[in-house]
């Protein structure tokens, strides 16, 4: 591997390596399409070669996805005793995803899969199981309603090219070499849409008590649930709409507490699954925290309130749609009064 190459490869894994934080997430399905610089391996006796990849990929969940491609490259040879070589094939590759953040979602990967090498000049041909390990990176931007993606990918090669003639003064046939990958994204389907992921329930009126769930107890009873309280993804802040249900949810606690004097609240924050655990438990005692300072500026006792994060760990729905994910991200208000 060269300098260049090493600098390279060096800068994607420290990239790579940096901390996700909870962002705007993108798993759709997608295609690649990626223009290839190979450095190729001193024994091979050739220039650097390129060529072109294309792949399909799906997200398998937040973390990990997988991606089935092909390629093609070629190369000159390096002298007049050089060889020039063609070679195409195809891999399944495994990816990490740091995040899925689309505004820069850095990855490693590992790719297994086989390809032909063909050495043009004295018309040998192998057929050879291949293997690749690297890093890189996606980073979306919009077009309309859709996406195109940047995509930058490198990885360093190994093929055993064992039944072709020996190549080089040591017999050597075993290559490894960096692969420079630079091309485009395109995901299926249209970027979602703040209307498209917005909790489908209605808006509360002002009334001096919220109904209580499907399920609960009677609207008399000590121990009620009340709508819960959704967020913008990454955000800790309330919206119109979940300050006109805590105005619901704030009459109806302090009507109660003319009956239940010793009554409780008890407050939960919730976050989806993006991003790590210890950033979504942080950001769901901040959305418990924000619930309690509204609740206590319309009249309801701070001692009353009890707040609980449990970040990621308790979804109601599925974290693999925009839909659920969406709906996990919420805040419960349970009332309750201790038995004596």
């Amino acid at each position: 591997m060269n300098k260049m190459s090493k600098a390279l490869f060096g800068l994607l894994l420290t990239v790579s390596a940096l901390p996700a934080f909870a962002q705007e997430t993108e798993m759709r399905p997608y295609a690649s399409v990626m223009y290839d610089t190979v450095f190729s391996d001193q024994h091979r006796d050739s220039q650097t070669g390129n060529g072109y990849s294309v792949g399909l990929g799906k997200a398998l969940n937040k973390y990990w996805g997988l991606e089935l491609g092909g390629f093609y490259d070629k190369a000159k040879p390096d002298g007049a005793a050089g060889h020039e070589w063609r070679e195409y094939g195809g891999k399944l590759d495994g990816l990490f995803f740091f995040s899925r953040n689309p505004s820069f979602s850095p990855y490693t990967a590992v790719g297994l899969g086989g390809m032909e090498n063909n050495r043009r000049d004295t018309n040998d041909k192998s057929f050879n199981f291949t293997a690749d390990a690297g890093a890189g990176f996606f980073k979306y931007f919009p077009v309309g309603s859709y996406d195109i993606g940047f995509r930058v990918d490198l990885r360093y090669r190994w093929v055993d090219a064992k039944d072709l003639p020996a190549v080089g003064t040591d017999g050597h046939h075993i290559f490894g070499e960096p692969v420079l990958k630079v091309g485009l994204v395109f995901p299926f389907g249209k970027r979602a849409s703040a209307d498209t992921v917005a909790v489908a329930a209605p808006v509360a009126t002002a009334t001096t008590e919220a109904p209580a769930k499907v399920g609960d107890q009677s609207a008399g009873d000590s121990t009620r649930s009340f709508e819960d309280v959704h967020f913008d993804f990454d955000r800790a802040d309330l919206t119109d709409r979940s300050k006109a249900i805590l105005d619901n949810a704030a009459g109806a606690i302090n009507g109660l507490t003319q009956k239940y004097p010793g009554m409780k609240v008890d407050l939960s924050g919730h976050t989806d699954w993006i991003g790590t655990e210890g950033y979504n438990q942080a950001l769901s005692e901040r959305r418990a925290d924000n619930v309690k300072q509204y609740l206590t500026k319309k009249g309801v006792a701070a001692n009353r309130l009890t707040t609980h994060a449990y970040g990621e760990t308790k979804p109601v729905a599925s974290n693999d749609t925009e839909e659920g994910r969406a709906r996990n991200r919420r805040v419960e208000i349970k009332t309750d009064v201790p038995k004596n």
